[in-house]
């Protein structure tokens, strides 16, 4: 029997899921309607926390997989909403070569994240400069990626530079828990000459990061740090995930992988 398995990291901000995981789901479930679609969130802290407090019913990948084994599941292809070849997308890899190996005759193709290729990089810098067309030259805007201790992290600087030779090079990337840093980014920032910064997120999501490392009140946020240093800023809570270059990117690349295999 042949499925489907949609994997994102998951969020607790309603609004922003329903415009972003929802619709990519929705999406590749159209794009491959012989197959039974089934969805898992990596983190399971995200599922029980909305469990609890909404009673909301997502899979966690360890019961993604249990449900794939009882339906009978044998033929699988696996999407993902990941970015990188991060500790996310290699968790999920782990799961679907434990789960191949569970049984005879089953088959699971995954497919490689979503800006494995400079021609991803290249769509959704087009994407993104079409987004933020409105900033004024003399203005910054200032992306914030999560990143990853352990790497990869250069996508965040090849996007940059991919944003850059479409003719925007008021891009300047930032991430969370890798490279480039906020400190690098600053660097950037001050050398533009720029006095008024746009922040937005370079996440699928605008959840938790977006609303409080980037955009929060607190004074370590990057919204407080910049406006203590005198820059004017403009928030912009919007996930990659609300991108139509994004959705196709998660739903060609599961395609490709079903090629392949």
């Amino acid at each position: 029997m042949k499925g489907l398995l949609s994997v994102s990291f998951g969020t607790s901000y309603e609004e922003t899921r329903a415009k972003t995981i929802d619709v990519v789901d929705g999406k590749l479930a159209v794009a491959f309607p012989d197959r039974a679609f089934y969805s898992a969130w990596t983190s399971g802290i995200i599922v029980a926390k909305v469990r609890k407090e909404r009673g909301e019913t997502h899979n966690t990948l360890d019961e993604a997989f249990a449900r794939l084994t009882e339906d009978g599941i044998d033929d699988l292809v696996v999407a993902t909403m990941c970015l990188t070849n991060g500790h996310e997308m290699r968790k999920i890899a782990q799961h679907v070569e434990t789960w191949v190996h569970g049984a005879e005759g089953r088959t699971a193709c995954l497919a490689e994240p979503v800006l494995s290729s400079e021609a991803d990089r290249k769509a959704l810098a087009a994407a993104l400069g079409e987004e933020f067309a409105d900033v004024p030259e003399d203005e910054v805007v200032l992306l914030m990626g999560h990143g990853s201790p352990g790497g990869p992290n250069e996508v965040y600087s090849q996007v940059q530079d991919e944003l850059a030779s479409l003719g925007n090079t008021r891009f300047v990337m930032g991430t969370v828990e890798g490279e480039p840093t906020f400190e690098d980014a600053l660097e950037q920032i001050e050398a533009s000459g720029a006095r008024r910064v746009h922040l937005a997120p370079f996440m699928v999501v605008a959840g938790d990061h977006a609303r409080n490392d980037l955009a929060g009140e607190d004074d370590d946020s990057w919204k407080s740090m910049l406006e203590a240093r005198g820059y004017e800023t403009v928030v912009t809570l919007r996930g990659l995930g609300e991108l139509e270059a994004y959705h196709e990117l998660v739903c060609v690349h599961a395609q490709k992988a079903l090629i392949v295999e």
